[in-house]
């Protein structure tokens, strides 16, 4: 009897163990993936520009470009700032770093209030070059003048040539995709937008090639976006 009951309490303290670990994991787990790492490595260094290992991949970083939420601010022949997800960090050559960042949440709301002008207007990016957005809700598409593209460094004379109608008449355009824009924590690939030569529209215009891609909700005095699953 004594030892069956001794075989009874080690199965009874192995499911309770079990259970334990279970419990554990559960809570552990979902947290664990709110969380991401980089493993980068400062190899070169020039003015403005660093090359970089970025997980394993080699990248030559240009002041103000990014690469998988890293940014280069400043460099030069000694030591390279960059930014990495919202932290800004001065390293020196043959500096190895390990950078842990909590993941964006895709259902996160975005909310962005009118401004003095009745606007609503939000900083972004564009193919990882910042720039600022007016949400022009009935614009078909993303749409910039050429000035702005050239400030960003898109190649728009490679893109479609079109005739757009503009307050000012018939203007000279181009169509193209942008590789990637970004507001907040929202990012969408493969954005249809239209460049317009001279420089109008005085304004980048987040236009529709962006926000249908989104949810959008107009409540009062502010937009609250968030991202499709």
């Amino acid at each position: 009897m004594k030892n069956l009951f001794q075989l009874k309490n080690k199965k009874t303290g192995a499911r309770s163990s079990l259970l334990l670990l279970l419990i554990f994991l559960a809570i552990l787990l979902p947290v664990a993936n709110t969380f991401a790492s980089h493993k980068i490595k400062v190899m070169a260094l020039f003015t403005d520009k660093a090359m970089v290992m970025i997980d394993g991949k080699q990248k030559l970083l240009k002041k103000g470009k990014a690469y998988h939420g890293v940014t280069l601010i400043s460099a030069d022949s000694e030591s390279v700032v960059l930014e990495m997800h919202g932290e800004k960090k001065k390293f020196k050559l043959g500096s190895e770093i390990t950078t842990s960042f909590k993941k964006p949440d895709p259902g996160k709301e975005l909310v962005v209030w009118k401004d003095m002008t009745n606007m609503f207007r939000i900083h972004g990016s564009i193919n990882n070059f910042s720039t600022h957005f007016l949400i022009d809700t009935g614009a078909t598409s993303v749409a910039l003048s050429s000035q702005a593209a050239k400030r960003i460094g898109l190649k728009y004379r490679q893109g479609t040539p079109i005739q757009a109608s503009t307050a000012s008449g018939i203007a000279k355009g181009y169509r193209l995709t942008l590789n990637k824009v970004k507001i907040g924590h929202i990012q969408i690939y493969n954005v249809q937008a239209i460049v317009l030569d001279g420089s109008f529209p005085t304004e980048v215009l987040l236009g529709q090639s962006f926000l249908s891609r989104i949810h959008m909700v107009r409540d009062g005095d502010k937009m609250k976006f968030r991202k499709k699953f």
